[in-house]
């Protein structure tokens, strides 16, 4: 990206942050806190992402009124920007992201197990991104075997650490 871009970037990066960091804290207050149970109120489970979220939202007001003091809201939006935004390719590999994130949340979890529900996301995330579907599978066993040991090992450290570190029932 051009350094003439970054402020419009920017600009438009702290509202969203702004947004998602109020959604988090806004969310986290919603979150139970076992007070009439009598428990500790810093072990609530709204405690940590409603810190974060202030964070995030915090650090997007920063970044808002930087963007705003190098005249990022010029965003200059016409016809040929647009069309710029829907063919390049940083558009199309963010849709694939949203895409298989989705179907992972949608379709996979709760459904399979857990650590093949993962396993199977990871594995397709690194394909899409790093398999060069015109080269021959034969010259590419290394990207194959880099991608099947980082979804397995992901898929088993991740279960692992949600089971047995913060006991947590994972789906499926």
């Amino acid at each position: 990206m051009k350094e003439s871009n970054m402020t419009r970037a920017d600009f438009v990066t702290s509202i969203i942050l702004i947004a998602f960091g109020v959604a988090v804290l806004i969310m986290s207050l919603h979150m139970p806190t076992f007070a009439a149970r009598g428990v500790n109120p810093y072990s609530a489970p709204g405690i940590v992402p409603g810190f974060l979220g202030a964070l995030i939202a915090l650090l997007g007001l920063v970044l808002f009124i930087r963007s705003v003091g190098r005249k990022g809201y010029r965003l200059g939006i016409n016809g040929r920007t647009v069309k710029e935004f829907f063919t390049a390719q940083q558009t199309l590999r963010l849709t694939i992201t949203i895409v298989i994130s989705v179907l992972y949340a949608l379709v996979l979890l709760g459904r399979v197990p857990y650590p093949i529900a993962t396993g199977i996301y990871v594995l397709a995330f690194i394909l899409l991104f790093e398999y060069k579907w015109k080269s021959p599978a034969r010259s590419q066993w290394k990207t194959l075997l880099f991608a099947v040991i980082v979804a397995v090992s992901t898929a088993v450290l991740v279960t692992a650490v949600f089971q047995y570190l913060f006991l947590v029932s994972l789906p499926g």
